[in-house]
């Protein structure tokens, strides 16, 4: 098996250990999954133009312009223009936003600090650098799509 049919293979394995592990969202916020991840992918950025925010997350222009106008709506976005052109207005994080991405990483922690409960300490160890050596990695090779603007 190749390293990308095996990757394919233990990622869902991995993915579902995690989700069966319970809530791993903050209590009484009723974001998508779509909307969580938009969220994730602004932060990650600081700030992206409507055009590179669909980019990043695959979407058509229109649906991407809705997931945004969403997020504005529910205070999770902002969208600030530098110009009297609209479609260079860029999308920050509120601090809203910020506030519920601090709460959803208290939340993993938690579920984290369950799952990883049963193991022995080196087991522990171990678990933690394969995690942090696989972000080294991502960030050696990861090659960033071009912005065009």
């Amino acid at each position: 098996m190749n390293s990308s049919a095996k990757i394919a293979e233990l990622a869902p394995q991995i993915m579902g250990a995690f989700h069966d592990l319970g809530e791993q969202h903050p209590k009484g916020e009723r974001l998508s999954m779509r909307q969580y991840q938009a969220l994730i992918v602004l932060n990650a950025d600081d700030r992206l133009t409507l055009k590179q925010f669909c980019e990043k997350l695959s979407l058509a222009p229109s649906t991407g312009t809705e997931l945004a106008n969403r997020m504005i709506d529910l205070g999770y976005f902002y969208k600030e223009s530098e110009s009297e052109d609209r479609r260079h207005a860029l999308l920050t994080v509120t601090p809203k936003g910020k506030a519920l991405l601090k709460q959803r990483q208290l939340a993993l922690t938690k579920m984290f600090d369950v799952f990883l409960e049963p193991f022995e300490q080196n087991d522990r160890q171990t678990f933690v650098h394969a995690f942090e050596r696989i972000w080294e990695l991502i960030e050696k090779y990861h090659i960033q799509p071009k912005k065009n603007q």
